[in-house]
């Protein structure tokens, strides 16, 4: 069987060394599809702290739970009940015992230190939790926080984490939202939407 010539003189037959390199870059890309898509591509870096968790038991209404990891709370005995989602004010704040429970629902609570954060600071975050309980992120509370000093005027918990903030910064209440959002024990659980 003679092999045909090209008008350049050249074998018109596929040399097997390239058949070879082709074939080992196609298994390569395969493996890197495979391994970016069910790997993630790496360890993404997490917004907060995490925290050891509590466990999720059930204490009566109106008692109070713990000892907790973390001040605020990111997991831990707390009520039957759940809050509503929202902002609380000075005048009635959240409990908690009781907004722990809306943690195990997959929701971000927002907590703040009325000595340690201006008017504007409020204001910012009020707007932020108004405009996120409108959307399909709807589970976040905001309420003024009435325990022990945790050293920071904001604390931003989910379930098992925990962000510490100097100042309003949205951008990163919104990041720990997206990294968080929704990680919890029972997520599908948990007050219905605010009505709009």
């Amino acid at each position: 069987m003679s092999r045909r010539i090209s008008p350049s003189g050249t074998s018109s037959a596929l040399d097997p060394r390239l058949l070879i390199v082709g074939g080992v870059l196609v298994v390569g890309a395969i493996v890197l599809v495979v391994v970016l898509l069910f790997v993630g591509g790496g360890s993404a870096a997490r917004i907060g702290q995490r925290i050891a968790d509590d466990g999720g038991g059930h204490i009566a209404n109106g008692t109070v739970g713990g000892p907790y990891s973390s001040v605020p709370a990111t997991s831990g005995q707390h009520w039957t009940t759940t809050a509503e989602w929202g902002v609380y004010t000075g005048a009635a704040p959240a409990v908690e015992s009781q907004v722990i429970h809306n943690l195990e629902h997959g929701g971000i609570v927002i907590w703040y230190q009325p000595n340690q954060l201006d008017a504007d600071g409020v204001a910012a975050l009020t707007d932020y939790v108004q405009q996120q309980v409108r959307s399909a992120k709807f589970k976040v509370i905001l309420s003024p926080w009435t325990g022990q000093d945790f050293g920071h005027p904001i604390g931003v918990t989910s379930w098992n984490w925990l962000l510490y903030l100097d100042s309003a910064d949205i951008g990163q209440v919104r990041a720990f939202l997206d990294d968080h959002y929704g990680e919890a024990p029972e997520p599908l659980g948990g007050p219905a939407q605010p009505a709009q």
